[in-house]
């Protein structure tokens, strides 16, 4: 966890943002009440006339546009709220990860660092979609984390093959090639075969009967890969055992590495608005999770 004086400043960020949320949730309550308000009164406006007229037909189409408009200005009412939202998450997330050095955060991530990610041999994907993105160095280990959702396919044949969080690093020694690492969680972990399927990359066994059992090794330097398997093992064990939301793997490419973690669980998700933030209840656990995930990074940089 951060040292004494990087909680303090976190502390202090937290009342600042606590002390400035009843004023944009009031804001954001008020911008609604007003959207609608005024939607009432035109509506009534139209409609009684018609009514009394006996326009029954037309009565029935200006309802319909009635019921359109208001979803379109409960959209925007919404809309104006999140962006609201978003400003302060804008402003308070550096803040709160700011014992990183040189900190980057950006609510809308970017693909640039996927390039150097193996392809299809790793994990099929032709589309990816990024969130919250936080890239930085701790302590001397510059690393890149984005929420990131990849995908094959379009439309209604539209396969999401990964879903969570990529750590995106660099190897201390580097590897000449690429190698592959992957464990499947729980009562599936025997089950595991296949999820590497690029025939051009050999599998490597441990010669540990309970390792391969539940991992896949793939490389195309084996002589390279077998003193690593063991360690990289001992790894993905540790985070199957922290998410066990599905496959965690992990990919070395010369000097690259990458970490792939899959989980529902929104990283830097804030509480609503109209919710205090609590150091205790909402952010350390988004700073011990960030931890978890740079140590085990730093681990298999090393590897």
């Amino acid at each position: 966890m951060p040292g004494p004086d990087a909680l303090a400043r976190i502390r202090a960020e937290i009342d600042g943002y606590n002390a400035e949320r009843p004023r944009v949730a009031r804001q954001a309550q008020m911008r609604l009440a007003a959207y609608f308000a005024g939607w009432a009164l035109v509506s009534a406006a139209i409609c009684w006339p018609l009514v009394v007229g006996g326009y029954g037909r037309m009565f029935g189409l200006a309802c319909v546009a009635i019921l359109f408009s208001g979803y379109f200005l409960y959209d925007r009412a919404i809309a104006a709220r999140d962006g609201f939202r978003q400003t302060l998450r804008d402003r308070l997330l550096p803040s709160l990860f700011g014992f990183v050095d040189d900190l980057r955060y950006s609510s809308n991530g970017s693909s640039r660092f996927l390039e150097r990610m193996p392809g299809n041999e790793f994990l099929r994907r032709t589309d990816s979609r990024h969130r919250d993105l936080l890239s930085g160095t701790h302590e001397g280990f510059a690393f890149t984390l984005c929420e990131t959702e990849l995908s094959v396919g379009s439309g209604s044949k539209r396969e999401v093959t990964f879903d969570g969080v990529i750590v995106a690093f660099q190897q201390e020694n580097g590897f000449p090639g690429t190698l592959l690492a992957a464990r499947r969680p729980g009562r599936l972990a025997k089950a595991i075969r296949g999820l590497f399927d690029d025939g051009r990359l050999t599998e490597i066994k441990s010669g540990d009967d309970g390792i391969d059992a539940s991992h896949e090794f793939r490389s195309d330097d084996p002589q390279s890969a077998m003193p690593r398997v063991a360690a990289m093992a001992k790894a993905l064990d540790y985070l199957s055992d922290v998410w066990p939301e599905g496959v965690v793997r992990i990919a070395v490419r010369h000097k690259d590495g990458f970490l792939l973690v899959p989980t529902k669980k929104d990283f830097f998700e804030l509480p609503p608005i109209g919710v205090p933030l609590d150091f205790e209840r909402h952010v350390q656990p988004m700073i011990a999770d960030l931890m978890t995930l740079l140590a085990t990074a730093r681990l298999v940089s090393r590897i």
